[in-house]
C-alpha cells in the first residue's frame, strides 16, 4: 500500500513539473514574438530615435490580467501571446523570470579588493563591471476609497513582488511618494513621472520599473574615441564621437542585416546586439526571425566603430495595443471586474525610458505605467575586419540565461555637424553667422524652417 501511495505522489510530481516546463516554453516564446510586436508598433509611430522595453510592457500587462475578464481578458491574452495560461502560470514565470534576471552573487568587499590589481581602486567597481546590474520593481497605487479586491491585490504582491499602496493622486504628497519611488527604482534615470497633482478621476496607476547597467566584457578604450561620420542618407551624414575597441566579437548574418554582440560583464549572461542593413540607409522591420539568427554567433576578429548615444523618449502605448486587438479595455466595453465592485477602464498607457552608451558600457531605464479612472589578436591588426555602425541602426539587450529581450531600440540620427557626402560642408554655417540665419541641406538660405532638417545658427534643427 505504501510503494503506490509514493509512486502516486512521484507520477503527480513529474506532471506537474511538465506542465510548469510547457507553460514555461510558451511563456518565453510569447515574449520574444510579442517583443518585436510591440517594438515596431512603437517605432512606427515615432519619427525619432526610439529606446523601449517590451518586457517592461509585457509584465506590466501580465499585472493588469489579474484584474480583467471576459473579451478584455482574451484580448490581453492574444496581444500577449498567453491564451490558455493561467494568471497563476503566467504569475509563476514573471516570478522566477525576475528572479532569475536580478540574481547576482553576494558582494563581499574583501574578496572582491583582494582581487583587485590597484590596491587603491573601488572593490564595488569591480564587482559592479563582473556582474551586471538588472533590477525590476512593480507597484500598485490606488485612491484611498479605491476598495480594490484582496485577492487582486494579494496576487501582485505575491507573483510581482508588488509595493501595494493608497495615495491621493490630487496632492502633492502622493505625487512626490510616487515621483520618489520612480527616481529610486530607475536611479535617477526618470526623476519623476507626474509634474503636478492629477485629476480626481485617476484612481488606479499600475506600474512596472525596469532598470539595467552594464559595464563592457570588451570596453572602449576612451583615448581611441575620435570624430568620425554617422550617415542619415545617401547625401548627409553628421560629425560624432566615434568609438573603437579592437578585439575578438561575436557577428552573425541575417536575410536583412549584419550584426555583432556585446557581452556585458564576465559571465556573458547578458548582451547588446546591433543591428546594422546589409544595403542603404533604410531600416526594414526588426522582426524576432532577424534577432534570432542574430543568435547564431561566429566569433570573428573585428575594429568595431560605434558611436556613443543617448536616447531617451516617451511612448504612449493605447494606439499601439489597440493595433494589437486590445480594445476593450480602453472605452466602456472594459472588464476589469476582477479587480473591484466598480468597473474601470484604462485612461492612459504610456512608457518613460533613457539609454546611455558609452566606452564603459550602457545604462538604461523604462517604465511602464497604466493608469485606471472610474467610469471608463591585437599584434596582428591586418588580420581584423571593420564594422562599421556609421549608419542608422537597431539594437537589442537581452539575457541569455533568461532567453528574454530588455530593451530594443532604433537610432536614426544622431546630433552633431551637418555634412554633405561629396559635396561642400555646411557646418560650421556660412561665415558670418548671423542670429536667425536658416539654410537647407543645399545650402540654400531660408526665410523660415521647413519641414525635415534645416541648418538654423549653425546647428541642425529637425522640424516635424
Amino acid at each position: 500500500m505504501m510503494k503506490k501511495t509514493i509512486l502516486s505522489l512521484v507520477l503527480m510530481a513529474l506532471t506537474m513539473n511538465g506542465q510548469a516546463q510547457e507553460a514555461k516554453t510558451q511563456m518565453t516564446k510569447a515574449y520574444q514574438l510579442s517583443a518585436f510586436e510591440l517594438f515596431n508598433a512603437v517605432a512606427n509611430n515615432e519619427t525619432d530615435n526610439v529606446c523601449f522595453s517590451p518586457l517592461s510592457v509585457q509584465i506590466a500587462l501580465s499585472m493588469l490580467q489579474n484584474g480583467a475578464a471576459g473579451n478584455t481578458l482574451s484580448q490581453l491574452q492574444q496581444a500577449l501571446g498567453t491564451t490558455g495560461l493561467s494568471n497563476e502560470e503566467i504569475g509563476a514565470f514573471n516570478k522566477q523570470l525576475a528572479k532569475t534576471l536580478t540574481a547576482r552573487p553576494t558582494y563581499d568587499e574583501e574578496v572582491y579588493r583582494n582581487m583587485m590589481w590597484d590596491p587603491d581602486g573601488n572593490p564595488r567597481e569591480v564587482y559592479d563591471g563582473w556582474f551586471p546590474q538588472c533590477e525590476l520593481a512593480n507597484a500598485l497605487w490606488t485612491r484611498p476609497d479605491a476598495q480594490l479586491y484582496e485577492e487582486f491585490m494579494q496576487a501582485l504582491r505575491n507573483d510581482y513582488d508588488a509595493c501595494v499602496d493608497a495615495v491621493n493622486f490630487d496632492t502633492w504628497e502622493g505625487i512626490n511618494k510616487i515621483n520618489n519611488w520612480v527616481s529610486d527604482h530607475t536611479h535617477g534615470l526618470i526623476p519623476k513621472l507626474y509634474d503636478e497633482p492629477q485629476s480626481n478621476d485617476l484612481d488606479v496607476v499600475l506600474m512596472n520599473a525596469l532598470y539595467f547597467k552594464g559595464s563592457w566584457s570588451k570596453p572602449f578604450a576612451p583615448e581611441l574615441t575620435e570624430q568620425g561620420k554617422f550617415f542619415l542618407n545617401d547625401e548627409t551624414y553628421t560629425t560624432v564621437d566615434m568609438m573603437l575597441a579592437r578585439d575578438v566579437f561575436q557577428c552573425a548574418v541575417t536575410p536583412s542585416f549584419q550584426t555583432i554582440t556585446m557581452d556585458y560583464g564576465t559571465n556573458g549572461d547578458f548582451s547588446m546586439t546591433i543591428f546594422v542593413p546589409l544595403e542603404g540607409y533604410t531600416l526594414p522591420p526588426l522582426t524576432y526571425e532577424d534577432w534570432n539568427a542574430a543568435q547564431q554567433l561566429q566569433y570573428q576578429h573585428v575594429n568595431l566603430y560605434m558611436p556613443r548615444f543617448v536616447i531617451d523618449g516617451k511612448y504612449d502605448l493605447k494606439t499601439v495595443l489597440k493595433g494589437m486587438g486590445v480594445t476593450d479595455a480602453f472605452d466602456e466595453m472594459a472588464d476589469f471586474t476582477k479587480m473591484s465592485e466598480v468597473n474601470r477602464a484604462i485612461s492612459a498607457i504610456y512608457q518613460l525610458s533613457k539609454i546611455i552608451v558609452d566606452e564603459k558600457g550602457t545604462e538604461a531605464a523604462a517604465l511602464t505605467v497604466i493608469e485606471e479612472a472610474t467610469g471608463i589578436d591585437l599584434t596582428r591588426p591586418e588580420d581584423y575586419q571593420d564594422f562599421k555602425v556609421d549608419r542608422p541602426f537597431y539594437f537589442t539587450i537581452q539575457s541569455r540565461k533568461a532567453n528574454t529581450i530588455l530593451f530594443a531600440g532604433r537610432v536614426n540620427h544622431l546630433d552633431g555637424p551637418i555634412g554633405v557626402i561629396d559635396g561642400i560642408s555646411l557646418t560650421p554655417a556660412p561665415s558670418p553667422v548671423r542670429e536667425g540665419s536658416i539654410y537647407n541641406l543645399n545650402g540654400q538660405r531660408l526665410m523660415k524652417p521647413q519641414r525635415g532638417v534645416n541648418i538654423v545658427n549653425g546647428r541642425k534643427v529637425v522640424v516635424k
